[in-house]
């Protein structure tokens, strides 16, 4: 089913001592040749937002630009999320692009006849306008995504996530499942979100939160993603849709490893503080029971975690010691079966040589380091309102780790943020809004990498797999 690595960042650690040790240890997986090759099939449920802000036009400059140049007056529009001014001008609204991207999917070739899709709109109430309905069945499909511009009203995520939960949350395990969520607004039933995103969670169906413009919950969408294993994207204009749609398709047709889970056990005196998926998109494992829920595994790349330990009160004498134990169980839709991988042993070495323990495994450690900049990143959206310094001490910080490891575009990001706060001490809304949710999509592979046996140098791998 995989080929794994799983090594800590520390092969040693001292000897003799009670005080508390931290031991990161990354997980890297890719799926074998066979389960590569092996295509599941796909089912996707589009959850879009018909409230009235969907109805502004796409290009809100270009909108302006136009009624100022033609002197055109407006009408005040009411809907159930606000009053705005209206006017007739021959732009695409954000729901005509929104439908536009849907229809995309749709004619995506990487999609086969036998995959499916379901429609579903929410504003103030929501429908499944169509089940979930083969891409044999186009005109069927067109029609329901057309049949979009005839709802308005305000925001109810809510209500649109439970159609997609009955659409999606009883398929076998056989089938790659995503909800695609498009807002543009905040949601009137944010209390009940976060529980929808862990019932489908249970039933391993991804939610890919996009955020659109200034005004949504980036916080809530974050959550969305995260407790669903999904990945969270704010577009400041939904010109960005269509390609960002394209990407997650691509991703979901590589998913030939599903719902795989871990088993973690630990000997006396070492504790999991949690498990977080770095690449190739950041998010944190819910650990509150085993077995740990760890996503989907694509083809022709690697997808790596790291889990995170802490040795407390743990004496050891000069020694090999086994500290834990992973195990891994996952499902191979395309070949039909559930496989169980042999367990995995985590050693280290208790030693007096100093030399010995401050040696560190760069790959890994890079990994740590990129979980450590989300943390920093979310800590300076968190402050940046309330106290500018701290916010831009975190920013700095980050700004030099990103540079060390790499990674240009999260690096610009950063700084884009930093030039902010240095202008004016505060960062806007839409940056805000980019490094809390596209920061945990601008992950980079590690410089050096670990070879795995049996394979071949990392740029043969899509090859390989026939990705």
């Amino acid at each position: 089913m995989l080929n794994v690595v799983f090594k800590p960042h520390r092969t040693s650690l001292k000897s003799g001592t009670a005080e508390d040790q931290k031991l990161f240890a990354m997980l890297k997986l890719i799926p074998k040749e066979e389960a590569a090759r092996a295509r599941p099939p796909l089912a996707f449920a589009l959850v879009i937002d018909t409230s009235g802000s969907m109805q502004e036009f796409a290009d809100q400059q270009r909108a302006g630009d136009l009624i100022r140049d033609r002197g055109l007056p407006s009408q005040v529009q009411h809907s159930g999320d606000g009053t705005r001014q209206g006017v007739n001008l021959p732009l695409p609204t954000k729901l005509d692009q929104a439908i536009e991207a849907a229809r995309a999917l749709v004619d995506d070739e990487r999609l086969v006849p036998e995959d499916r899709v379901a429609v579903i709109h929410f504003d103030d109430d929501a429908k499944t306008l169509l089940p979930l309905t083969p891409l044999s069945q186009k005109q069927a499909i067109y029609a329901a995504i057309d049949s979009l511009r005839q709802f308005s009203g305000g925001t109810h995520i809510a209500k649109g996530l439970k159609c997609g939960l009955r659409e999606l949350g009883g398929l076998p395990p056989q089938t790659t499942k995503r909800v695609m969520l498009l807002t543009d607004g905040q949601t009137f039933d944010e209390d009940e979100c976060r529980p929808l995103a862990a019932r489908l969670a249970e039933s391993n169906v991804p939610i890919v939160a996009i955020g659109v413009g200034l005004e949504y919950n980036e916080e809530l969408l974050r959550d969305l993603a995260q407790i669903s294993q999904g990945r969270p994207y704010h577009i400041a204009q939904m010109g960005e849709l269509r390609d960002l749609i394209y990407g997650e398709v691509g991703s979901s047709v590589r998913e030939v490893v599903t719902d795989l889970q871990a088993t973690v056990s630990t000997v006396k005196g070492v504790r999991l503080e949690g498990i977080t998926q770095v690449d190739p998109s950041l998010s944190e494992v819910t650990t509150d029971k085993q077995p740990f829920r760890l996503g989907n595994v694509p083809a022709g790349d690697f997808t790596i975690l790291v889990l995170e330990f802490t040795l407390s009160g743990f004496e050891r004498p000069p020694s090999r010691v086994r500290i834990a134990q992973l195990g891994l169980v996952g499902h191979v839709p395309g070949l039909g079966r559930r496989d169980e991988l042999p367990p995995l042993d985590l050693y280290v070495n208790f030693t007096t040589d100093e030399a010995a323990v401050a040696a560190v495994d760069a790959e890994v450690l890079s990994y740590v380091q990129q979980k450590n900049v989300d943390r920093m990143v979310q800590e300076a959206v968190r402050v940046a309102g309330t106290d500018a310094g701290r916010a831009r001490q975190t920013l700095q910080a980050a700004v030099g780790m990103t540079q060390r490891l790499g990674n240009s575009a999260m690096t610009k990001v950063l700084q884009n943020a930093l030039d902010e706060l240095n202008r004016g001490g505060t960062i806007s809304v839409g940056t805000r809004k980019t490094m809390a949710l596209g920061g945990r999509t601008r992950t980079i592979k590690a410089g050096a990498t670990s070879p795995m046996e049996g394979l071949p140098p990392n740029e043969d791998i899509r090859k390989l797999t026939g990705a």
